[in-house]
């Protein structure tokens, strides 16, 4: 039985289904006529009122400015027809649209009349104007030539900070990252922009001016990285240690500090060169100031320009150095 009634109800689901599908089709059609009949109203509509619109702004435009009569009923043409001769055309406006403004009048004379009729041939040979009659580019005074630029001036040149009452007994010699940076007893040369064959010639002076200094630190190789050239700054470097060893003063070697400016390929390069430096400073038995890790993602310790250490920045650096001071035993 149920079989049987499933049977005969499917055929009757079936046609009911269609007849909904039907009745749909029917709305949508009858949906979509009014929508084909309004847009229609809209376009005309719309045309409507962009007619109305610019007729009255034609009406607005032609109240204001009347239109001129016109002078002739030939066509307008740039290139007029051999057969018709050129003739002259003249525009002619309303009365009392425009008025008529005559300037005022100008005494038009020649105050320079009595040397017009003088012609003179050599310049050398011509009469001088009196003052009065002097023109302003003749009585304005010549200016001076233009001086020659001054020379250029290396910014690692400046003067070095002032020696201490008391004698050192170490010497800290950097770019301008140690302008800023005070060690207990011990005298600082700042050279801005300086590089590290820059501080290896300065060694001797250094050398001659303190003599009781037996530690020379040094700080120096973030103007390099912008060079480029990682090989010669190995070389460089390896000349500047022999270079202070030589003198048989000891050397401490401060590391570079990573800016937070820096792009990726130098920043790559500062810590290729940090990694390089403690090597080569422990094959030499040489102390080296570790201060990567101390500024990496520090920008609290930099200056508005994010190369440079600001006053915190500036005491970090000098706590690192003044502890490595301690630590190898340099005399008090």
């Amino acid at each position: 039985m149920d079989t049987l009634d499933c049977s005969c109800r499917g055929p009757l689901l079936l046609h009911e289904a269609n007849m909904v599908i039907d009745s749909l089709k029917r709305d949508i059609r009858r949906l979509t006529n009014d929508l084909v009949r309004k847009d229609t109203l809209i376009s005309v509509y719309g045309s409507t009122l962009r007619a109305q619109a610019q007729s009255r702004i034609d009406m607005s435009f032609q109240a204001k400015f009347p239109e001129e009569p016109a002078s002739t009923s030939q066509p307008a043409c740039s290139t007029p027809q051999q057969s018709q001769p050129w003739t002259e055309v003249v525009a002619r406006r309303q009365r009392g649209v425009l008025r008529k403004f005559s300037p005022p009048p100008f005494n038009l004379s020649n105050r320079y009349s009595v040397l017009a009729d003088s012609n003179v041939a050599d310049p050398a040979h011509a009469i001088p104007l009196p003052p009065q009659h002097r023109s302003a580019e003749q009585s304005r005074p010549t200016a001076p030539p233009p001086k020659p630029p001054a020379p250029r001036r290396v910014a690692r040149e400046r003067p070095r900070h002032p020696p201490s009452s008391t004698r050192p007994v170490a010497v800290l010699v950097g770019s301008s990252m140690v302008r800023h940076v005070t060690l207990p007893r011990s005298e600082t040369w700042c050279l801005p922009g300086a590089r590290v064959e820059d501080v290896q010639t300065r060694v001797p002076e250094v050398v001659e001016q303190h003599p009781t200094a037996s530690t020379i630190v040094v700080h120096v190789g973030s103007n390099d990285i912008r060079l480029q050239q990682s090989e010669k700054l190995k070389s460089d470097f390896t000349s500047l240690i022999q270079t202070i060893l030589a003198t048989g003063k000891k050397c401490i070697v401060s590391g570079p500090i990573p800016s937070v400016c820096f792009s990726d390929m130098q920043f790559s390069r500062v810590r290729h060169l940090h990694a390089w430096l403690v090597g080569h400073c422990s094959r030499e038995r040489v102390p080296f100031v570790d201060n990567f890790g101390s500024f990496w993602r520090r920008r609290s310790l930099f200056a508005r320009d994010g190369r440079h250490l600001n006053r915190a920045g500036a005491s970090l650096l000098a706590s690192n150095l003044e502890l490595a001071l301690e630590a190898h035993h340099t005399p008090r």
